[in-house]
């Protein structure tokens, strides 16, 4: 019998550990435009994600002695790193500061617009209510603004109700930093609902729109009345 023994494989190498990642946000890309149309280029066109569930000032002071993750935050949170944190005066965190109907260039008509900013625009709003043509093109635009602090997961839920026949559309707006600036969310993106059509579906129904958020927080509930009407 042989004395030699069976060589010892070497051990196999260890993978040098990842580098973390920063646990207090992340980014999005945003389909937001400033107020006056154009895309967001600066640094308020990003939003938090979802994961983003840390208080502002928490995330502000994580971390602090890391240079380049203070400049990431700087990047992220845009001016609320400034301490533009909206109009603090004003206790409401969300506002929905123009609701707007905007028409296919074919059906020339001018946009329906209602703000939601103050308490006579929303009772204007309620009495009026939105008056559509049969078959009619159009989108809807929300203008909004954060305030005081990051709300995450904003979403835009839909009701139209006409007999006992109920309608809802959820969207999902994203989350966002506070900031002075007005954001704009426009669905659809690319094309244009068409607002139903034929003797069935003329006459009155009823509309229900509320803004919340993830933590199911209801920054907004107004109930109005939607009118089809013949062409």
């Amino acid at each position: 019998m042989s004395n030699s023994q069976a060589p010892i494989p070497p051990p196999k190498p260890v993978k040098p550990p990842k580098p973390p990642r920063p646990t207090s946000v992340v980014t999005e890309s945003t389909n937001a435009t400033t107020s006056n149309g154009s895309e967001e280029i600066d640094n308020n066109q990003f939003k938090v994600s979802d994961k983003a569930m840390k208080g502002l000032n928490e995330i502000l002071a994580a971390d602090s002695e890391d240079e380049s993750l203070r400049k990431y935050k700087e990047t992220l949170l845009g001016n609320a790193i400034k301490g533009d944190l909206g109009d603090t005066s004003d206790p409401r965190k969300l506002i929905i500061t123009e609701f707007r109907v905007v028409f296919a260039p074919e059906e020339n008509l001018p946009d329906i617009i209602h703000n939601l900013d103050t308490t006579l625009g929303l009772q204007k709003l309620q009495s009026e209510g939105i008056t559509l043509r049969e078959g009619a093109k159009f989108k809807f635009k929300v203008s909004f603004k954060v305030q005081h602090e990051i709300i995450v997961g904003i979403r835009f839920i839909n009701k139209l109700t006409k007999m006992l026949v109920t309608d809802t559309e959820e969207l999902s707006l994203g989350s966002y930093p506070p900031s002075s600036n007005i954001h704009t969310f426009e669905f659809p993106k690319w094309e244009y609902s068409e607002a139903p059509k034929g003797m069935l579906f003329r006459g009155e129904y009823k509309a229900v729109n509320i803004f919340v958020d993830s933590d199911s927080n209801s920054h907004l509930k107004i109930e109005y009345k939607v009118f089809i009407v013949k062409k």
